[in-house]
C-alpha cells in the first residue's frame, strides 16, 4: 500500500476525546495522530503511541505495536532489542509492520 493511500486510511481512524468532570463536558487534549511518529497495534488499525517530535533520544518500544508510521520530520526508526538502545541496531525505516513484543527500545531521527 503507498505511503498517501496508508495515510488516508489511517487518517479516518484519528479520535478526539471527551471527558466530563463535575458535569462540566471539556474537550480532551486531541493527539495527531498523523504528525511525527506513530506506532499502531492490529494491522494500523489503533493508535498506540505518538512521538511528535522524534528527537533522536533513547525511547521504549511500545509491546503491544505491530506496525509504526513516519509522518513527519522522520527519517528512520532504529530499534534494538535491548532496553538501552545499545546492542545491534535494525533499521525500521518509516513505514513497517513487526511482530509485538520483537523490539525493547528505539530511536527516531
Amino acid at each position: 500500500m503507498r505511503k498517501a493511500a496508508l495515510r488516508a486510511v489511517l487518517g479516518l481512524t484519528a479520535v478526539a476525546g471527551i471527558a466530563v468532570s463535575s458535569g462540566v463536558a471539556f474537550a480532551a487534549p486531541a493527539i495527531n495522530w498523523e504528525s511525527g511518529l506513530t506506532f499502531y497495534g492490529d494491522n494500523f488499525r489503533t493508535p498506540v503511541a505518538n512521538f511528535p517530535n522524534p528527537d533522536g533520544g533513547c525511547h521504549p518500544f511500545p509491546a503491544d505495536a505491530d506496525a509504526l508510521v513516519g509522518w513527519s520530520n522522520v527519517e528512520n526508526v532504529i530499534a534494538y532489542r535491548t532496553d538501552d538502545c545499545s546492542g545491534y541496531p535494525i533499521a525500521l525505516g518509516t513505514l513497517r509492520t513487526f511482530r509485538p513484543g520483537e523490539y525493547a527500545s528505539f530511536t527516531a531521527f
